[in-house]
């Protein structure tokens, strides 16, 4: 009896011992598994860009494996900025952790975004930035350097004295602003190269095809094009294939749709300077709850760019960036 008596309390702040760290466990680790709450607005949610469906499957993997709830949402198209700036506004009413754009504008989305930081929602950009330093990280492709290697890739193409073409997508996009710029610093310096006006295809693939024909038609020097984007790069690639001038004309192209994949392996578009669009949603994503919970983010995180051709558009490696998983 005496001996049971001393066992007995002994079991007891045991047992108590126990109860309290399992409760300790659990309360510490609840910030981890509670939900955080993302809205992502995207330049475009027009189905037809790929670029946007994989970033989207990008973001749904990260939501998944690190316990956040995300919303996509986004404008029509890249010209239309006054949406995106409706989307954003909606998105501060639902209060959610953390808001991620992607801006259609680099300076009109500046009053709406320093909204959203000045608020308790954490802001983020990824693929195309703002004019003001606000976002606590930013997740994109170096787009000065993508459009050298644009341009160097249209050089290695081209023989003797040439008017070039360039395309832009929506002349007021950080992302296609950084294009331009990377593509004409390697173009102007070289002799014999004329830079014609940049076409703005005002957001619109159609655009893209009518100017490529009528640049094609009024400068007959014209040997060499830049798409700065998925719907350029398949315009202009549909007039030259039309016109049956991929003999005369060299097509430098961005992104890596099914339609551009064609127009490699048809020698109509030389080269295509393909991002990561899924790590762009992922990254993002992940770097949004990172901070959320108290981590220390990179305050930019560069995804990566890489020159595509015909002669190693087959490596297996390439293959995984031209043809990346998405629903």
């Amino acid at each position: 009896m005496f001996a049971y008596r001393l066992r007995r309390p002994a079991w007891i702040v045991g047992l108590i011992v126990m109860m309290l760290s399992l409760a300790w466990f659990a309360f510490a680790s609840w910030p981890d598994r509670a939900p955080i709450r993302i809205e992502i607005i995207i330049k475009s949610t027009d189905d037809s860009i790929e670029f946007w469906k994989v970033l989207k499957d990008g973001a749904n993997v990260a939501a998944e494996e690190f316990g956040a709830e995300v919303k996509v949402t986004g404008a029509r198209s890249d010209a239309d900025v006054d949406g995106q700036i409706s989307r954003v506004e909606e998105a501060i009413s639902r209060k959610p952790d953390a808001i991620i754009l992607s801006a259609n504008d680099f300076n009109r989305l500046v009053p709406v975004a320093k909204k959203v930081a000045a608020g308790k929602i954490r802001f983020f950009i990824v693929d195309s930035g703002i004019n003001a330093d606000i976002a606590r990280s930013a997740v994109a492709t170096d787009n000065v350097k993508a459009g050298k290697e644009a341009g160097q890739a249209l050089l290695d193409t081209l023989e003797g004295p040439a008017d070039v073409a360039i395309i832009n997508y929506g002349s007021a996009g950080a992302s296609l602003i950084d294009r331009e710029k990377g593509v004409r610093s390697v173009l102007d310096e070289q002799s014999g190269i004329r830079l014609l006006a940049t076409y703005d295809a005002q957001g619109q693939e159609d655009n893209a095809y009518l100017y490529t024909k009528r640049a094609i038609a009024e400068h007959p020097e014209l040997r060499g094009i830049v798409g700065l984007n998925e719907p350029t790069s398949v315009g202009a690639g549909r007039a030259i294939r039309e016109l049956g001038m991929s003999d005369r004309i060299r097509l430098i192209g961005f992104d890596s749709s099914i339609n551009e994949v064609k127009l490699l392996e048809e020698g109509i578009m030389q080269a295509t300077i393909i991002q990561n669009p899924f790590q762009m949603g992922y990254l993002s994503v992940k770097t949004a709850v990172d901070s959320v919970r108290g981590k220390e983010v990179p305050k930019r995180i560069d995804t990566g760019s890489l020159t595509i051709t015909r002669d190693n558009m087959y490596e297996e490696e390439n293959q995984k960036l031209l043809f990346p998983f998405y629903e």
